[in-house]
């Protein structure tokens, strides 16, 4: 028989579940982020992560394009960070 009622904590467990939300990488990730990427992360905003994809709002054009040039490098650096490649893809987002 299935249970009609859902505690407030099994509905939060299911949403990250099904998100693939893990709050111990986004801690990581804001740890990281400044480290990696030294001055231009001044430049370069995380504003958030979705199915492997990072995506930054960049202040300028000029800090899109850096970020463009050094995705690659950049997703390698981050990704040491953790267990098994999360990071997949670096796209730059619209203020």
């Amino acid at each position: 028989m299935r249970k009609r009622w859902a505690t407030a904590n099994d509905l939060v467990q299911d949403f990250k579940r099904r998100l693939q939300l893990q709050p111990d990488k986004l801690s990581i990730l804001n740890d990281v982020w400044e480290r990696e990427l030294g001055p231009l992360a001044k430049h370069l905003e995380l504003a958030g992560v979705r199915k492997g994809t990072l995506y930054v709002r960049p202040a300028s054009a000029a800090a899109a394009q850096e970020l463009r040039l050094r995705s690659s490098s950049l997703l390698r650096a981050l990704n040491k960070y953790f267990t098994r490649q999360w990071i997949k893809a670096l796209k730059a987002t619209v203020r």
